[in-house]
């Protein structure tokens, strides 16, 4: 019995190495072929046995939408020979450039190539290959920037940004295009909008945190181009490492064709070995009088983001043109811990106003310098908000012995001119109009008088 079985497996063995059958895989187009195209492709079966091969005949399927056809003639093949066939095809609209899962651009399997024939034996001889199809990729990842607090870089595939901290914000910019130009060569493979473009963003780690709630891009236009913003937040007690940022960009076009690409770019997160950062610094009021003395109320909130626990962290408040400086006494912070300091600064009567610089900053080790802050203090003049309103403030005009014109007396903000005297000629003055009335008197009565007398005379 184990006779008869250890005699099937050699005959089977034998068989197979009898007869080879080698067909090679036929692609369609590359990676700049246009669709709506007729074109052909060879491809070549080779005996690569021990026996002859007959009767060979060479069928496609489906091959519905691509229009496949080979030659219907049979062949023969002896032990060793070789054949090129050749393969017509079409490149429909609907052809995807790139594959849907990987988004590379590649050949895509379309049909199936089956060759069958007979050996010298009898025995039925069949072997198959892929047909694949391959055509342009119009969507283009234009450009990928991220822009952080203390740097910004456009990174192509597989570049780095390095020298990034813990804590940092950072924005992700992505730039896609539309590839299809304008519809010239009348086949109608120009001017196709892209209906719905989707962009995905990852990060390999949770120390990066993606904000993707983007929507996506809708009809652009064959030559537009657009752009979507991610957030990306590193985490304040993310550790020293390299994170790996993956981009999908994938959008079907009018045709129902597939088009995209993908991107890794990565970020590299640095840990110094002493980081004692002033996240925030804040005063209370921002804004004084310097009418009389007052203490302003300054808060600092710090974060050890170096790789240790540091015993002997010191927090600096200095103000130069208060005359002011104060240091807390040394205190421990372990790593990715936070704490908040506050200081009172006094702002002195009858300080200069103005804007006042106040520096925060912090130290390891007692004395060594570590990150530095400031904040702005306004120190106002004593009287600089007292402004009259609604009505005008009359400033009396100087007179001197030597003239009779008043001196010329320029407002200050907020306070209204004295307007001037106008000068006022006699016959507008009230005199004026009593000596009228006073002549006409006098001439009345001298006429009344005239009258009087030129009677009496007639009468006599």
């Amino acid at each position: 019995m184990k006779r008869l079985a250890m005699f099937l497996v050699f005959a089977t063995m034998f068989a197979v190495s009898a007869s080879a059958l080698i067909v090679s895989a036929p692609n369609l187009g590359g990676a700049q072929q246009d669709r709506n195209a007729n074109l052909t492709a060879s491809f070549t079966i080779t005996n690569d046995g021990t026996l002859n091969l007959s009767n060979l005949r060479v069928s496609v399927t489906p091959g519905t939408a691509y229009l496949l056809s080979v030659p219907s003639t049979t062949f023969n093949l002896t032990t060793g020979q070789s054949t090129s066939i050749t393969l017509s095809g079409f490149i429909p609209l609907s052809h995807s450039a790139v594959n849907p899962s990987t988004l590379n651009a590649e050949p895509l399997a379309v049909a199936t190539v089956t060759v069958t024939g007979t050996d010298s034996t009898g025995a039925t001889i069949t072997q198959t290959a892929n047909v694949t199809a391959q055509a342009k990729n119009q969507l283009e990842l234009k450009k990928t920037r991220i822009q952080c607090s203390t740097t910004s870089k456009s990174l192509d595939n597989g570049d780095r940004i390095k020298n990034l901290k813990p804590g940092e914000d950072c924005t992700l910019e992505v730039e896609v295009e539309n590839l299809f130009g304008d519809d010239t060569n009348g086949l109608k493979t120009s001017g196709v909008e892209f209906r719905s473009i989707d962009i995905r963003v990852d990060s390999s780690s949770n120390d990066v945190d993606v904000d993707d709630d983007n929507d996506d891009i809708e009809n652009l236009d064959g030559g537009d181009e657009d752009t979507l913003t991610f957030d990306l937040e590193i985490e304040e007690d993310a550790d020293a490492k390299t994170v790996s940022i993956d981009i999908r960009v994938s959008g079907t076009d009018e045709n129902g064709a597939i088009h995209g690409e993908q991107r890794t770019v990565r970020m590299e997160i640095e840990r110094l070995t002493h980081d004692i950062q002033i996240k925030t610094v804040e005063l209370s009021p921002s804004r004084v009088s310097n009418c009389e003395a007052s203490n302003v109320k300054l808060g600092a909130h710090i974060s050890n983001l170096g790789k240790r626990n540091d015993r002997n962290v010191v927090i600096e408040a200095s103000a130069p043109d208060l005359k002011f400086t104060k240091k807390t006494t040394p205190f421990e912070l372990d790593k990715d811990d936070e704490t908040s300091v506050s200081f009172d600064v006094p702002v002195a009567k009858g300080q200069k106003h103005g804007v006042v610089r106040v520096d925060v900053n912090s130290f390891f080790d007692t004395v060594a310098p570590s990150n530095s802050a400031a904040v702005e203090l306004t120190v106002e003049e004593c009287g600089a908000d007292e402004k009259v309103e609604d009505e005008p403030v009359v400033v009396q005009p100087k007179t001197t012995p030597t003239t009779t014109t008043p001196p010329v007396v320029t407002p200050t903000s907020g306070t209204a001119a004295a307007p001037k005297k106008q000068s006022q000629s006699f016959t507008e003055s009230t005199g004026y109009v009593v000596l009228l009335v006073v002549v006409s008197v006098v001439i009345l009565a001298v006429l009344i008088g005239m009258v009087t007398m030129l009677a009496r005379r007639r009468q006599a």
